[in-house]
């Protein structure tokens, strides 16, 4: 099933707030990256966790 046609009911909004220097720098690194912001976080997350499984 494509990104894009999965029903809404398998997401859920998550709310951050961050400070303006960070946000411009995690919107520029999705940028340089071609990415949404949502993948460049799932990125992040999934690394997060295999580094820090025990």
């Amino acid at each position: 099933m494509s990104e894009s046609s999965q029903p809404t009911s398998t997401r859920q909004i998550v709310g951050i707030s961050l400070s303006p220097d960070m946000a411009a720098d995690v919107k520029i690194e999705a940028a340089r990256r071609k990415m949404s912001l949502r993948k460049l976080f799932e990125e992040m997350w999934t690394d997060y966790r295999t580094k820090t499984k025990n």
